[in-house]
């Protein structure tokens, strides 16, 4: 019988109530504007440098890669986004519940590792009665400073 960490399972349970906790009321450009730019304050606050993007609907909202980053993140973020529609939950969620079950994305989805990703830093973008309608992404730190990064913005942007 396989048996999960106790402490994988503490950490997936605290990603599940993140992603219940962080839901939006109203979102719409003004929100992505004001949104991406607490991330990049946040971020350079903390001396990291990083991309985000967040998108509503399919649509792009906000992107900006910060001093220091590398054209690559915006091929992670898509590939994180990726996960985080496909799966319904964060992309650090997804990983590490994947890995905690022995699953991978090729053999166990057939999702290609070139449009997909499991790392941290893509978080959905859930609105109150409608359910995930976009993502809030964020790359380059290593996975869990990335998803670290991102909930931290949002749960400090919605306490405003």
């Amino acid at each position: 019988m396989n048996s999960i960490d106790p402490e994988i399972t503490a950490r997936l349970e605290l990603m599940q109530q993140e992603e219940q906790e962080l839901v939006w009321d109203t979102f719409n450009s003004e929100t992505a504007l004001q949104l991406g730019l607490h991330l990049t304050q946040e971020a350079d606050h903390r001396s990291q440098a990083v991309t985000i993007e967040i998108t509503l609907r399919g649509h792009r909202l906000f992107l900006h890669s910060m001093e220091g980053t590398h054209p690559d993140n915006e091929n992670w973020i898509r590939r994180k986004n990726n996960v985080v529609n496909y799966f319904g939950s964060s992309s650090w969620h997804t990983a590490l519940r994947l890995r905690s079950e022995n699953k991978t994305l090729e053999k166990d989805f057939d999702l290609s590792e070139s449009d997909y990703v499991l790392a941290g830093g893509a978080f959905p973008l859930i609105l109150k009665g409608e359910g995930q309608v976009g993502t809030i992404t964020i790359s380059g730190l290593p996975d869990e400073e990335d998803h670290d990064l991102v909930t931290s913005g949002i749960r400090s942007f919605l306490e405003h």
